[in-house]
């Protein structure tokens, strides 16, 4: 069993003293170093994921989670409590330590200062009873360092934390702090971020840097995850650079993943385009720039590029050590939940994203039936014409 804890900085002189050194090495010459060292670092070669994992430790991570809305929340029908992971849940269950972004507001509190009801502003809020519900499906942490967290706000924020608490969930990405989780022996840090002042901000490298080496210095294996970039199924492709959507800087997913593992983060997971993005191996380590949307029942799109999604997983030894990775392509129902993927369009299109990336680094391809491929990238070059434009 995990036991979640939240962590702070601490005032211990020695302590601080290892966290400035850990960060200057981080942001200087030593980021530098490490570079030019893990430059031919290789990553396991992901394979499929399996219901029943045998490693040692599992780690497995999704995308956004939208359990309903402000109109929703008090008619949603019971049976939905079995719908919403029905087919993925021993998936689920089935790790060590599960992670999911939660896209909204656990709460009872109906006042948002959001105009709904148009199409183009929403208000997502769940039940409280739904933090037993996720923590019942295998949920062990989840992020709210998001654009939806705040949906309802501070009474609304403060509620979910408080109800995911209760239902004995770590809850990742409060602004100057990290959670931490006894997993089989292995200390394991999460790190939240977001593209907001009140959070933990990918914008701020420096920042990131310092909070992520002090969870490094405290943990056997770290993990960030960030909540960021643009949206739309243009939004497959990303460069090294800044993401502006609806006026908003979203900060540069390449750059900021990459300062993240020189930090000390041993994986990185991105969500907030509401699509797929592409596996990075940086430093032998991985970054999943996007798992998508996973529920979206509140209002989430599942058409075109948002119709596919996935579940990716590390496999780690007793110190830590990487041993593999892991995918699961999904697709949505017409409910919009998380179904088994037999074409596995979503291995296809992350490959196809490998392929055709519009910056320079190691990609991952993952694994797929063959006979699927050509019908996927013909649709993919369709749907996105600027595939093949490079930086």
């Amino acid at each position: 069993m995990s036991r979640p804890a939240l962590l702070s900085r601490s005032t211990s002189p020695a302590f601080c003293l290892r966290i400035l050194a850990l960060g200057l090495w981080a942001l200087g010459s030593g980021s530098v170093l490490a570079q030019s060292a893990g430059a031919g670092k290789a990553c396991p070669a992901p394979q499929r994921m399996e219901a029943q994992n045998q490693a040692p430790v599992t780690l497995r991570f999704v995308g956004d989670l939208v359990l309903g809305n402000s109109h929703l929340v008090d008619n949603i029908p019971a049976e939905w409590d079995t719908m919403y992971f029905g087919q993925v849940e021993p998936y689920l269950k089935n790790a060590d330590l599960t992670l999911g972004n939660l896209e909204g507001a656990l709460t009872q509190y109906t006042k948002t200062l959001k105009v709904t009801g148009t199409g183009r502003s929403y208000a997502f809020r769940f039940p409280p009873r739904y933090g037993k519900l996720l923590k019942d499906t295998g949920f062990t942490a989840l992020n709210v360092a998001n654009n939806h967290a705040r949906d309802f706000g501070e009474q609304g924020f403060a509620d979910t934390g408080e109800n995911l608490r209760q239902a004995a969930i770590a809850v990742v990405g409060l602004k100057g702090q990290f959670a931490s989780l006894q997993v089989k022996g292995l200390r394991v840090g999460l790190v939240g971020f977001g593209f907001y002042p009140h959070q933990n901000m990918v914008q701020d490298l420096a920042a990131a840097g310092q909070l992520i080496a002090q969870a490094k210095a405290q943990s056997d294996y770290v993990v960030v995850t960030f909540h960021g970039g643009a949206e739309g199924d243009d939004a497959v492709f990303h460069g090294n650079s800044n993401e502006i959507f609806l006026g908003e800087d979203r900060g540069n997913a390449v750059a900021f993943s990459r300062a993240a593992i020189d930090a000390g983060a041993d994986l990185v997971v991105g969500h907030g385009p509401h699509v797929l993005r592409a596996i990075e191996c940086y430093q032998g380590r991985p970054i999943f720039h996007s798992l998508g949307n996973f529920v979206g029942v509140g209002g989430l799109s599942i058409r075109s590029m948002a119709s596919m999604t996935a579940i990716g997983g590390v496999q780690l030894g007793p110190k830590g050590e990487l041993l593999g990775l892991e995918f699961l392509p999904l697709r949505f129902s017409e409910r919009k939940v998380p179904q088994r993927d037999e074409r596995e369009d979503a291995s296809h299109l992350v490959n196809w994203l490998a392929d055709n990336a519009k910056f320079s680094g190691q990609f991952l391809r993952v694994p797929a039936n063959e006979a699927g491929r050509k019908a996927l990238v013909d649709w993919a070059s369709k749907t996105v014409p600027s595939a093949k434009v490079r930086d």
